[in-house]
């Protein structure tokens, strides 16, 4: 399979390039660490509309969401291409849970990728859709596990196992995050 990361060079992104290379899958790195910036999406969809799978993962301001549409929009009707979307579980609170104008404007980031995704999945067609909601996963190089963070690995290998569904089954969210007893 041919798989499309945005931001596969540091977190999430990083971890998930690493395990699907390591299962033999083509993978497709888009990073401004590479030259790909995800506002950029005239040069980004050239690089994505050959893949099988995009995992839109990098974010930054409402870019997601803009790659998001561009990318649907290049997918649709076409069978077998799926879109995997990285937000939060912090979107599943009212408000921001973190403190900050910084996190606010990222909460409003990620809400509004959900309610582009909650839209698009009303056309009821290719290319099909995913949600991933990750909790705390030690993405920073100052953050550390088992708590308050997930190890990154443990979380992108988990996922995959959930993701590899086959072809009679389509998962359409999934919150993935630390157990807090």
């Amino acid at each position: 399979m041919k798989i499309a990361i945005t931001g596969h060079t540091a977190g999430i992104g990083q971890a998930l390039a690493r395990m699907y290379t390591e299962q033999g899958h083509e993978v497709v790195g888009l990073s401004r660490r590479n030259g790909y910036n995800i506002r950029n999406i005239s040069k980004l969809l050239p690089m994505i509309e050959p893949c099988d799978i995009f995992i839109n993962n990098a974010q930054v301001g409402f870019a997601q969401t803009e790659l998001l549409f561009a990318v649907y929009e290049a997918w649709q009707g076409k069978d077998g291409k799926k879109i995997i979307n990285i937000s939060t579980m912090m979107t599943s609170m009212p408000i921001s849970s973190l403190d900050g104008f910084d996190m606010l404007q990222y909460y409003v980031q990620k809400q509004t990728l959900e309610d582009a995704i909650k839209q698009l999945r009303q056309l009821k067609n290719w290319p099909k859709l995913c949600l991933v909601k990750p909790g705390g996963v030690a993405t920073q190089p100052n953050q550390s596990s088992p708590r308050p963070y997930a190890d990154v690995d443990h979380w992108a290998s988990t996922l995959i196992k959930l993701l590899d569904t086959g072809p009679d089954l389509e998962i359409d969210e999934i919150g993935l995050g630390v157990h807090y007893p």
